[in-house]
């Protein structure tokens, strides 16, 4: 059973693959279709052999075997063959078992229905000329079947029609509802990727600067609402530009990778962190006083100065300070545009006097 294991790994980790890749997501709704296919027909030529059914067995057998070659092409990289064979597959084996075993009355043909919606999530968006042929395909196999398979059969008594008509319908809505449940999966991952890089900055993996922002603005409105304190902070790295003019942009992005997971750590989960612009960086921080603000960015700007970072494979290693202004909302803030501009002048104050401090906002600080 060794040989099986690849395989069963496979099926395993078909729902984590990257759920932002389309192609992938449609193989996986043909992978799947495959297996339970094959499941199926197992499954089937168990049930008919213990009724001594033995060439409906055989025949359920054969539709398993397909299912898994159609499987295993899919995995190999032939998923166009894949992606074909499946509609033939299944309508072949709907008018066999009907003409040959369960006759109209059964309404096994309307397993055919699933067709539908493997032609949606089996096929890409703009070949939309496959998906219209699979769906009329599809819709003429159900009317040939209708229109020419016996009635009934011998095989077929009123209660195995009544069977066959049941397990008809549960495959078939279990098939849909499976195959729309990977479609709604994927589709909330490529949501959530999407917002992903709406929201977060590529290099530093923190919030891009619409995304703190925003939280600025519904930190602000928060605190105006409910009459509590909050402050939020600037920090530029100093002398960002000469580092990258001195030892290359690579090493200049590296400084800003560690910096900012440094602050990422040392800072609340309340609070709010994002790249500004550049260098620089903005923290966002509710429920906060002007005494709890201090004390939290001199932690973080003791933590990056406490950064020794390599660079170009030497020995050596690489210091980084930062400057820091922080102002908070008072009784004369209307908007939150003016905390973040006296944070800005606060910054430019704790530059002039010889960087890597922080500075708090006075009330001589007012904004522009």
């Amino acid at each position: 059973m060794s040989f099986l294991k690849p395989y069963i790994r496979r099926f395993a980790a078909l729902i984590a693959i990257n759920g932002a890749d389309a192609d992938l997501n449609r193989k996986q709704v043909v992978n799947i279709t495959y297996l339970l296919s094959a499941m199926v027909g197992i499954m089937s030529a168990l049930v008919f052999f213990v009724y001594g059914w033995f060439t409906e067995s055989i025949v359920h057998i054969l539709g398993a075997m397909v299912s898994v070659i159609g499987y295993l092409l899919s995995i190999k990289g032939y998923a166009g063959c894949a992606r074909v064979l499946f509609p033939l597959a299944c309508a072949t084996y709907v008018s066999i078992c009907t003409f040959r075993f369960y006759g109209s009355d059964s309404h096994f043909a309307w397993l055919l229905i699933i067709l539908a919606a493997y032609s949606v999530t089996g096929f890409r968006v703009d070949r939309g000329k496959a998906q219209f042929v699979v769906c009329a395909f599809a819709l003429m196999m159900f009317a040939f079947i209708e229109l020419f398979a016996p009635k009934t059969t011998p095989y077929a008594s009123l209660d195995v029609r009544l069977l066959i008509a049941l397990s008809t319908f549960v495959a078939s809505a279990c098939m849909i509802v499976l195959i729309a449940g990977v479609v709604v999966t994927k589709l909330r991952k490529l949501n959530e990727h999407l917002r992903y890089l709406a929201e977060v900055d590529d290099l530093t993996k923190v919030h891009n600067r619409r995304k703190v922002l925003a939280e600025a603005a519904n930190v602000f409105a928060d605190s105006m609402l409910s009459n509590q304190a909050c402050c939020f902070a600037i920090l530029d790295l100093d002398h960002f530009k000469s580092i990258n003019d001195r030892f290359g942009h690579e090493t200049g992005d590296l400084v800003l990778q560690k910096t900012a997971a440094v602050m990422k750590n040392t800072i609340r989960k309340s609070d709010w962190i994002g790249r500004y612009g550049g260098e620089e960086f903005v923290i966002i921080m509710s429920n906060t006083r002007t005494e709890e603000a201090l004390k939290l960015m001199e932690s973080v700007r003791i933590q990056i100065s406490d950064l020794r970072l390599a660079y170009n494979g030497l020995d050596k290693k690489l210091r980084v300070t930062t400057s820091i202004g922080i102002a908070g909302v008072d009784a004369e803030t209307q908007r939150y545009e003016q905390v973040l501009a006296r944070a800005d002048k606060a910054l430019y104050q704790a530059k002039d006097q010889g960087r890597n401090q922080v500075v708090f906002a006075g009330k001589d600080m007012e904004a522009v």
